[in-house]
């Protein structure tokens, strides 16, 4: 209940105060929270503030793009109509710039008063949001946004100059969040005071960020994860989904996700992907059946029916003649019962994964590639409550063959419902999994996988030097940019 009236205490706040007007009022500018520096008062609204402009982003864009299912009613950004994006991309640009900003006067207060838990948690959550940023924009505010008043038009940072920052910060916090540190004055809407999990939760990002990082030699991540991995004691990581980094929405307004108010009707034109029929059925996962339904018209279609990635409209409406009553249809189980459905920062499935792939670089020695990789699928069966059928594991469809292909797969089927944006980035790092760009897709970008999505309109009007300087910097303003640990 405590959490509810902390989020219910925000709400009302932004209703008293009003928005901002602009996505670059947002980058130095936040009306939505209390002006004084009080660490426990500002904590909720920089854990939660951004949480739902992070669904809808997943649910519209990256569930899409990294084919998880097709919104055949709708489904121009997965046809990479980008443009019809923007009111998606400018509210996560708004949403986390109002969190950074938050962060750091946050962090001020609290350095102030030597409270260091709340400083910690500043730097973890101000470098999720940053290292987010980067993936969607690769360029972008960040040394000097957030800062009120003192830089209404923040220059832009690289990608590597980001990084960098978050893999320091977060060491930093690691560091502070010692035998000492404390949430005395409350606030933690994320893990209810609980500094062990904050800590987990900084060094399994950590570990997320050196992986996505490693195809650049000067980021020494193989060292960097085997030294984290060989002292748990310095460097404790989540190991289980008791501790792995969850926002548990209670299903009670304000804390809901934008994902289960969504109208039930409107789950009748969201069909499974073809590419989630392919890898599914070969070995009858019961998965599927957790996230999607079967075809209403059972007599003509028996089993589960997938709707290819990047069509026209038209098309993925007339898929098998019938797309709402001859494709599998998403569940609607988190809209039932809006309380099944966390808000995923990162999962310890995620952790397993990244752990097998160490493994299987042989950057780490405390356990094999194959026990990590069959942990990972595992634990993204138990996180759902879905028993896992005797000799799954064993399956020839399943059991780890030591390629990547077979560990990227179902490293991307973990993914669904846990934070589809870090799913887009793993496939950006390795080109895995194998996915099919559909038709219109292929014509928008001749045949090159989407990389990033447009700058808000408004950069390119009030902060027009710096928006200039950092698209010159990563080629061009355009969907399909390589990222800096691209090439």
């Amino acid at each position: 209940m405590k959490k509810i009236y902390m989020l219910v205490l925000i709400c009302s706040i932004t209703l008293c105060l009003g928005a901002c007007t602009s996505e670059f009022d947002e980058i130095n500018t936040n009306n939505n929270v209390p002006t004084e520096n009080n660490p426990a008062t500002l904590l909720p609204s920089v854990i939660f503030e951004p949480i739902n402009a992070h669904m809808t982003l997943q649910t519209w864009l990256t569930d899409q793009i990294m084919h998880y299912y097709v919104r055949r009613n709708d489904n121009q950004l997965d046809a990479y109509d980008f443009a019809t994006g923007e009111a998606f991309f400018n509210e996560i640009w708004q949403k986390n710039y109002a969190a950074i900003w938050n962060a750091n006067d946050m962090m001020a207060g609290a350095d102030a008063e030597g409270l260091s838990a709340y400083v910690a948690a500043g730097k973890i959550m101000k470098s999720y949001y940053l290292a987010t940023n980067a993936e969607l924009w690769i360029n972008a505010p960040a040394s000097a946004a957030g800062l009120g008043g003192e830089n209404i038009a923040p220059s832009y940072d690289s990608q590597q100059v980001i990084y960098a920052s978050v893999l320091q910060e977060l060491e930093e916090a690691n560091t502070l969040l010692d035998a000492n540190a404390e949430f005395v004055n409350g606030g933690d809407v994320l893990f209810n005071g609980d500094v062990s999990r904050w800590k987990k939760l900084a060094n399994s990002l950590r570990l997320r960020y050196l992986l996505r990082l490693s195809n650049k030699s000067e980021i020494n991540a193989a060292a960097e994860i085997d030294q984290m991995v060989s002292d748990p004691g310095t460097y404790p990581i989540i190991t289980s989904n008791a501790d792995a980094g969850f926002y548990q929405f209670s299903g009670i307004s304000p804390d809901v996700s934008s994902f289960a108010l969504q109208a039930i009707t409107t789950f009748s034109g969201m069909s499974m992907s073809k590419r989630m029929q392919d890898v599914y059925e070969v070995y009858d996962d019961p998965r599927m059946d957790y996230f999607f339904r079967l075809p209403e018209n059972a007599t003509g279609y028996p089993n589960h029916e997938g709707v290819q990635n990047g069509l026209t409209r038209e098309a993925a409406q007339s898929w098998n003649g019938n797309g709402d009553a001859n494709t599998s249809l998403l569940t609607t189980r988190f809209v039932e019962d809006p309380d099944l459905l966390n808000y995923t920062i990162i999962s310890h499935a995620e952790v397993q994964f990244i752990l097998a792939e160490a493994a299987l670089n042989g950057w780490i020695s405390t356990g094999t590639a194959t026990q990590y990789y069959d942990a990972g699928i595992t634990a993204n069966f138990d996180q759902w409550g879905i028993t896992m059928p005797a000799g799954f594991l064993a399956l020839p469809e399943v059991a780890f063959d030591a390629t990547m292909e077979r560990l990227m797969d179902q490293k991307w089927l973990s993914y669904l419902f846990n934070n589809t944006v870090e799913s887009w980035g793993e496939h950006k790092r390795t080109g895995l999994p194998n996915l099919t760009l559909g038709p219109l897709a292929s014509t928008v970008t001749s045949g090159e996988f989407a990389t990033r999505v447009f700058y808000p309109t408004l950069e390119q009007s009030i902060n027009s030097a710096n928006y200039e300087s950092a698209v010159n910097s990563i080629g061009a303003d355009n969907i399909v940019a390589k990222h800096w640990y691209q090439n």
